[in-house]
């Protein structure tokens, strides 16, 4: 069971999102979008690929043609940042991951999501 499916993190280790750990430059993105290995799930396409900083870095892309307001594409952000920041330490080091979302998933349940991202990563995480 991942932290994000129920399981309480670990008591005194810091799940945060640092500036250090996002994918932010416009460069970064394209590079990904071109030479990035995909893999295609029902509502996101998850592409990976390898970063010289050695860290795991997260990538998002949720445009307005997938979510007409706003607020669904936070929520849809935020749901995404929460799965990335609980499991990341279970995600190989020096690794690029970048998020595309496909349909609106604002609805969904935050379990649901995780499961789907843990299939799409399954091969990539650890246990």
């Amino acid at each position: 069971m991942s932290p994000a499916a129920g399981k309480p993190p670990v008591p005194g280790s810091r799940h945060t999102l640092p500036k250090s750990e996002r994918i932010r430059r416009r460069s970064e993105f394209s590079a990904l979008f071109e030479s990035g290995r995909r893999i295609h799930t029902g509502n996101l396409t998850v592409i990976l690929g390898r970063n010289p900083s050695g860290t795991r870095r997260l990538g998002l892309v949720v445009g307005r043609r997938v979510a007409k307001t706003a607020v669904r594409r936070n929520r849809m952000k935020r749901l995404l940042r929460e799965f990335f920041r609980l499991n990341k330490h279970r995600l190989p080091a020096s690794q690029d991951i970048l998020i595309v979302a496909r349909k609106d998933f604002s609805s969904m349940k935050c379990q649901d999501l995780c499961g789907e991202l843990e299939k799409a990563l399954a091969g990539r995480m650890k246990a």
